[in-house]
């Protein structure tokens, strides 16, 4: 019985002296201040709930971990960041997981046209598997994925008429983003991809220069393209995520216990943001009708999908290799 009391006072010190320990150690914790870029234009659900993170860990932290958010391309293009975090003049970043094929080519893998049945499936396999793997690749080059953002389903606005069927793009400019598959994939169709940083891409639709371009309609809106666009069709061709990732030497400085902090903090942001995309995408589409745009939702899907599989192939091989697209295929719901 003296024996059972005594493990029993052991074990409630032991509790006890290791909460004390950790709350020891976050409260003698020097502040770790953290640049954190990004390229999201303001007024979206992913850039303003970004800001809102950084408000809240400060607080939670009580000014332990602070973030100088510096958003709308402001440090560069996503390209320019990633050089920026590997030689450590940026401790933070939000970055679209595309974009970092910059280190890693096996990151295009989210530029995959249609690569997912749904949304849903493509949220989930963030959550699971699928973004874990992303994320070891990225703890290769020394970064640490605290969380991700959705960004969206892509559409296609332009100024010649509506997007129905693959032949509808062939000799189009289309502005896309830095990548290589991106490139492939509308290449495939037939159309003309101009690779260019989206600050340039209003006076480049402006001018003419471009016919059209691919982005979320969150992305779509904020930037006023409606002003220099006449169609939207509702594609969906790419779902981009963005990656929000710490330098990990500068990681391993925080706390455990605000470490957790922002994880956890980084986790409820990520469900908001979902949650407003669902909730303002009507909000979108009646904003840009208001403005005078074409909204054309009669897109062959199946048709474009089996247009670009080709790319599948050739990716996997080259670039991808069966683990990684073995773990997508089990996540994409195409194969249920």
């Amino acid at each position: 019985m003296k024996k059972c009391l005594a493990l029993a006072v052991f074990l409630v010190l032991t509790i006890v002296l290791s909460g004390c320990g950790n709350e020891e150690q976050a409260a003698s914790q020097e502040t770790v201040t953290l640049q954190l870029g990004h390229a999201l234009s303001p007024g979206t659900p992913a850039s303003d709930n970004i800001d809102e993170l950084a408000q809240v860990i400060e607080e939670k932290t009580e000014g332990r971990v602070k973030f100088e958010i510096y958003g709308n391309g402001q440090l560069g293009s996503e390209t320019e960041m990633l050089e920026q975090m590997q030689i450590g003049s940026m401790q933070a970043g939000a970055i679209m997981v595309g974009s970092m094929q910059y280190l890693d080519l096996r990151m295009a893998i989210e530029d995959l046209p249609y690569m997912w049945k749904d949304v849903n499936h493509a949220r989930q396999a963030y959550k699971g598997e699928f973004g874990d793997y992303l994320a070891d690749i990225m703890a290769e080059e020394g970064m640490t994925r605290i969380g991700y953002m959705e960004w969206g389903n892509r559409h296609i606005t332009n100024n010649k008429g509506p997007i129905e069927k693959p032949e509808d793009l062939e000799g189009m400019k289309i502005r896309v983003a830095e990548t290589a598959l991106r490139v492939d994939a509308f290449e495939q169709l037939g159309a003309l991809p101009t690779v260019m940083a989206f600050s340039e891409v209003y006076g480049a639709l402006q001018q003419g220069a471009l016919d059209a371009q691919e982005n979320p309609l969150a992305n779509i809106v904020a930037p006023r393209l409606y002003e220099v666009q006449d169609y939207l069709s509702l594609t969906g061709h790419f779902y981009n995520t963005v990656m929000l990732a710490v330098d990990t030497d500068v990681w391993e400085q925080i706390s455990e216990a605000d470490r957790q902090l922002i994880l956890d903090e980084t986790e409820k942001a990520s469900d908001e943001v979902i949650e407003e995309n669902d909730a303002a995408e009507a909000e979108y589409l009646a904003e840009l009708e208001e403005y005078g745009v074409q909204i054309n939702d009669n897109v062959d899907t199946e048709a474009f999908r089996e247009e670009m599989l080709p790319i599948y192939e050739e990716w996997e091989k080259e670039v991808f290799g069966e683990e990684l697209m073995g773990i997508y295929n089990d996540a994409s719901g195409w194969e249920e």
